[in-house]
């Protein structure tokens, strides 16, 4: 395993990314016949034409189908690349916020995707997950719905957090 990886102090949530997307691999190959993914070819493509800047785009597409008020504003930046014997993960974060006129930098949320691409099975589609800052449920695109209850849960633990620390 070959890491490209800014730093060793990743987040606790890449790290499970890596893990989930790992061990799912690792089922398939135990199994006679894999299971035909669920991922829509369509929506991330194969893994013969990933590109990272396809994938930050790919990632923008699907925030923009979240059913999420307009005032959550986000950035989506390249986090770095995990490489296995079969596969490459590239690392995602989207960062959202909420800003007002009263906190025009509000609190910020974390949003990790993990994009596995073969290097073996080009033809397959580019595997997605994604994870919340402080979360350990794994998301599947396609599979779990986005609520914007999560990005609120999570900033409001955050200012409740802030605020005891105040006190």
């Amino acid at each position: 395993m070959e890491r490209d990886l800014p730093g060793t102090n990743e987040p606790a949530e890449l790290t499970l990314l890596i893990k989930s997307l790992r061990f799912e691999r690792q089922l398939k190959e135990e199994l006679e016949t894999p299971p035909a993914s669920m991922m829509d070819r369509t929506v991330w493509g194969l893994c013969r034409d990933f590109t990272i800047r396809g994938g930050h785009f790919k990632i923008e597409a699907y925030i923009k189908t979240w059913d999420i008020q307009p005032v959550w504003v986000y950035n989506v930046d390249y986090f770095g690349l995990e490489r296995d014997k079969d596969c490459k993960i590239h690392l995602y974060r989207a960062l959202f916020m909420a800003p007002t006129a009263g906190k025009p930098i509000g609190d910020r949320v974390s949003i990790y995707f993990a994009m596995e691409i073969s290097k073996t099975e080009l033809e397959a589609p580019v595997e997605v997950r994604f994870i919340l800052e402080s979360r350990r449920l794994i998301h599947t695109p396609g599979r779990s719905k986005f609520s914007e209850k999560w990005l609120t849960d999570i900033t409001e633990t955050k200012d409740l957090f802030q605020r005891m620390m105040e006190s």
